[in-house]
């Protein structure tokens, strides 16, 4: 086992593999990939507590959708709290590859935990969503507690890869929505309707930024690359 660990080019596939596999599956997919869903959604709730605005409620869906109620003071501050989702996401992820490179293993935990809190405390009140928080606390938690560097090890890498990825496969998702029903497109056409760009362009945009993100994630993990 420790053989493997020292492997990276075979851990990266690995736990590349098993996060989109994981992603798809019917019900425990969808609950990992809350973790990404619980990132975008704090990256606008965050860049609105930025801009001196509020968050009123964050909602957390079964579906891995979600859902953020904030309000600004201007047409500016609001569609800087829309582009925050995907980048964020993507950012956080990044971050938490050069964590992992350099063995700061319980940073990303620690960062993850933090987030969930925030949430639980202050802003999520759907049912689903405060049931998602506390669990995934609990698994944080005992990951913590046993202090067996090999599974936590395991745990944040596939919380990373699970946030990398499915920012870039939603991002990807978005754009063909905003190509098929642009009024659909959640964030996208939010900015479309600030900007009277097409959701397109934005989710194009999006797009770009989340593989530009996977690639400086893929460097911080290869520093060799």
């Amino acid at each position: 086992m420790n053989e493997f660990f020292k492997n990276q080019t075979v851990i990266f596939y690995v736990f590349l593999a098993v996060s989109v596999v994981i992603s798809r599956l019917p019900v425990v997919g969808k609950y990992f990939i809350g973790i990404n869903t619980m990132i975008h959604e704090t990256g606008h709730a965050l860049m609105a507590l930025f801009l001196s605005g509020k968050v009123h409620k964050i909602d957390l869906s079964s579906d891995t959708s979600g859902s953020v109620l904030t309000s600004t003071d201007n047409k500016f501050k609001s569609f800087l709290v829309s582009v925050i989702g995907y980048p964020f996401s993507a950012a956080t992820a990044y971050v938490f590859f050069y964590f992992i490179h350099k063995q700061a293993y319980e940073y990303v935990l620690f960062t993850l935990a933090c987030i969930a809190i925030l949430n639980l405390i202050m802003y999520v009140r759907n049912g689903y969503g405060i049931f998602w928080l506390i669990s995934f606390l609990i698994l944080s938690g005992l990951i913590f507690y046993f202090k067996i560097q090999i599974l936590l090890f395991a745990f944040v890498l596939f919380c990373s890869f699970i946030i990398l990825s499915d920012s870039v496969l939603s991002a990807i998702i978005l754009l063909f929505i905003s190509l098929k029903t642009p009024k659909a497109a959640g964030d996208a056409k939010n900015l479309a309707d600030f900007t009277h760009i097409p959701a397109f362009f934005w989710a194009l945009l999006f797009v770009a930024f989340t593989l530009f993100m996977a690639y400086k994630s893929i460097i911080s993990f290869f520093p060799h690359f």
